[in-house]
């Protein structure tokens, strides 16, 4: 997070929630990819503080599930960057984020910005603009996708997706039917929702296939 978005005590609490939340290791990377807060500098700091608590063998063992994960997305900023320059359309932009959720950071918008800054004063300002551009795009992606999760169908739906096991999504659903036996849940799942991983992916299909089942047999 930069100085003029400082990290709220509600929005930590709400991402440390579901960070914990997590039933194993992939089920991270959806995590990430719909509250990029996580990945911040300021929420690692904070959390790591929290995880001192000798009872937070939860919090430590998922902060080493995030920090590993952050030391690969620093080996992608090269390939994340050239993709958000090959990107020309929002829905480019949409898929580059998915498979590189790091660029929705602030860090990765402030090397980008860095660079802008760089071609404007060497004259190509063209090509600072179409930077600043996907820039635009790529915060307005953020904004969609660290909200999302914090509205009743959200929450739903990622509930749904990191259930333990079947059985407990199928409990999930029960106890939501309102907001997941519904066109626009299983097109989240289906359309904006990636695995990021096989493993993770593998999860995902599992899920989609069983909203899908479900809700044609509440609808029988």
């Amino acid at each position: 997070m930069s100085a003029e978005q400082p990290l709220s005590h509600d929005a930590f609490q709400s991402a440390l929630a579901h960070l914990l939340a997590l039933p194993d290791r992939p089920s991270l990377a959806a995590l990430v990819e719909h509250e990029p807060l996580v990945m911040s500098d300021e929420f690692l700091a904070a959390a790591q503080q929290a995880a001192l608590d000798p009872a937070a063998e939860a919090l430590r063992e998922r902060l080493e599930w995030l920090i590993d994960l952050r030391r690969q997305a620093e080996q992608d900023v090269p390939a994340a960057f050239q993709a958000v320059l090959a990107a020309s359309t929002l829905e480019d932009l949409r898929q580059v984020a998915d498979r590189w959720p790091l660029t929705l950071n602030d860090a990765f918008a402030e090397v980008v910005e860095h660079l802008a800054q760089h071609f404007a004063a060497a004259g190509q300002q063209e090509v600072a603009d179409g930077l600043r551009q996907r820039l635009v795009a790529l915060a307005q992606l953020r904004v969609y996708r660290e909200t999302w999760t914090e509205t009743p169908q959200g929450e739903a739906i990622f509930a749904f997706l990191n259930a333990e096991d079947d059985a407990a999504a199928l409990s999930v659903f029960h106890a939501h039917r309102d907001l997941l036996d519904h066109s626009e849940a299983q097109r989240t799942l289906d359309e904006v929702l990636q695995g990021g991983d096989p493993e993770s992916q593998r999860r995902l299909e599992k899920r989609r296939a069983l909203l899908r089942y479900l809700r044609g047999e509440e609808q029988a």
